[in-house]
């Protein structure tokens, strides 16, 4: 998996791998191009209205619209730059913003259930909305990304991954090869 982003190269602990990253659909790249080109259209047609029926050589129609739609399709693209969705062997990362940026870390252990949300479109189109309940943290809702089960099957992952490694540990602390505990003396 390549690591494209500078924040989770920052924020990996030594012992942390990716497992799974949350990507934005093409759907939604071409929604935002789609929004720009019917702005634009939408103006062209502003601008043949005033030429026609109005008698202007020039409308402000096209130039308004286009800075419209232009606007529309930045917000969604600084959407789409700005947000990072990784879950590593650890913890789940979602970090979005450039200048006001805003972090969600769970721990794997706190991840209690996920569901994933997929509209008619988004099941032929292979994406949805993944929603994960934590404990003792604030519910996490991530964005349409693509192959919504394919990450929710990775949460899934990892929190078994996280309980056979605890349970490994208990298992040898019952059985007397882990960590001793200090014996406590009964002594009067």
């Amino acid at each position: 998996m390549a690591l494209d982003s500078r924040f989770i190269k920052k924020t990996l602990m030594p012992d942390e791998k990716v497992v799974a990253e949350g990507v934005f659909p093409f759907a939604y790249t071409l929604c935002a191009y789609f929004w720009f080109l019917f702005c634009v259209l939408l103006g062209g047609v502003m601008q043949t209205a005033s030429v026609v029926y109005l008698k202007q050589p020039f409308g402000i129609g096209v130039v308004f619209m286009t800075v419209v739609g232009f606007g529309i399709f930045m917000s969604m693209m600084m959407k789409r730059w700005t947000t990072e969705i990784f879950l590593t062997n650890h913890r789940l990362i979602y970090k979005r913003g450039l200048f006001n940026i805003e972090i969600d870390e769970v721990d794997v252990e706190q991840l209690a259930s996920d569901k994933v949300h997929q509209s008619l479109v988004g099941r032929m189109l292979g994406y949805g909305v993944v929603q994960i309940r934590c404990v003792e943290a604030d519910d996490i809702w991530l964005p349409d990304i693509s192959h919504p089960y394919s990450f929710r099957n990775a949460i899934e992952n990892a929190k078994r991954a996280y309980r056979e490694e605890f349970m490994k540990g208990g298992r040898l602390y019952r059985h007397g090869r882990g960590n001793h505990r200090p014996q406590v003396s009964h002594s009067s």
